[in-house]
């Protein structure tokens, strides 16, 4: 008969409901493990401008990178997560200041302290947002760097998606980060990710080539960072892509 209903059998119902319950934990998994990153941050946002480890490691990481960056005048340019600003200071000096300069970071702390450090530059913009759901527009960045937070993401995929989106075509990805191609990492992943729940996992060299070409970004190249005070051969490495 027109305008009828049709007729579920019970399987097919008790299927829907199942999904729709993973769906629920799925989002309910999601929503803790920003709100545990959040805090997580919010902690360090005293603590990566000052002394200690935590600053050198970081700070180490971002001056190999930025010395790789073709940064030219006029540029758009997106750190995800960039804490402080740091990095995206040290970007724009490379152009005497001159271009738009942009930082987003789950850390409403992070990001109050980017605003603060940068108060007196009318071209710089820090936003508190998920890496997940970058909030600029399409094809809109030149260059766009990520420096040892990826292993924090619950869904890399999704990241690389939107920083694909942001990028112009013939735009650069930087993404720095621990990277697991010796089995001392992978085994180190492992203890971390039972210590941390922030953590989600560490990436060879093959899976960031990979993760690349799952969205369209071609992979062009890895450097290893060598650091001076470990001894661990390619314990972080930079991925370069373009759109």
């Amino acid at each position: 008969m027109a305008g009828s209903f049709p007729v579920f059998s019970s399987d097919c119902v008790h299927s829907v409901h199942g999904l729709q319950s993973l769906q629920r934990q799925r989002m309910r998994s999601e929503t803790k493990h920003i709100q545990s990153n959040k805090v997580k941050w919010d902690k360090w946002a005293g603590l990566v401008d000052g002394n200690g480890w935590r600053r050198e490691f970081l700070r180490d990481a971002q001056r190999k990178l930025i010395s790789l960056l073709d940064v030219k005048e006029n540029v758009h340019f997106l750190d995800v997560g960039c804490g402080t600003g740091w990095a995206v200071g040290e970007a724009a000096k490379l152009v005497d200041f001159k271009g738009q300069f942009f930082g987003i970071d789950l850390s409403p702390k992070m990001i109050k302290k980017a605003k603060v450090n940068f108060a007196c530059r009318d071209n710089f913009y820090f936003i508190e947002a998920n890496a997940e759901s970058i909030p600029l527009r399409d094809d809109v960045c030149d260059i766009v760097i990520c420096t040892h937070s990826f292993h924090h993401y619950l869904n890399p995929n999704r990241v690389l998606r939107e920083m694909h989106r942001v990028l112009k075509k013939g735009g650069k990805l930087y993404i720095v980060d621990t990277t697991a191609d010796n089995w001392i990492i992978q085994v180190a992943d492992v203890i971390i990710r039972l210590a941390e729940p922030q953590h989600v996992r560490f990436y060879s060299t093959d899976e960031f080539r990979q993760m690349f070409a799952n969205e369209k970004l071609k992979y062009e190249i890895s450097q290893t960072i060598k650091r001076a005070h470990l001894h661990v051969t390619g314990i972080s490495k930079v991925h370069l892509g373009e759109k």
